[in-house]
């Protein structure tokens, strides 16, 4: 067994609280107005499409967790676990390339 597995409700509430927060950080970014070069707007116009798609992969995942039946929670509860960690880690992964590149528009 790994470490304390959470209970559905626990793991739910860590998704939706992540997702939160990924979102905050996209309307942040999509926000910025600032001087760059065209390549670095179109830099981050790219990440966020690829970090939007990441959100909406995070969704499909805390969406898979949700539709567990509870009967069956025991059983799968540390694979999805598993797979939200890496889902979210590769969204903040992705912010944190966004931001090293273009730190202009984060300071």
């Amino acid at each position: 067994m790994t470490k304390n597995a959470m209970t559905k409700e626990e793991l739910l509430a860590k998704t939706q609280a992540s997702i939160e927060k990924q979102e905050e950080k996209l309307a942040s970014l999509k926000e910025k107005r600032v001087d760059e070069s065209q390549d670095a707007i179109d830099h981050v116009r790219a990440a966020i499409d690829d970090l939007e798609e990441k959100l909406e992969q995070a969704k499909a995942k805390a969406k898979d967790i949700a539709e567990v039946a509870d009967d069956k929670w025991d059983d799968l509860k540390d694979s999805l676990e598993s797979t939200w960690d890496e889902a979210s880690a590769k969204f903040e992964e992705g912010w944190n390339s966004v931001t090293s590149s273009v730190k202009s528009f984060f300071s």
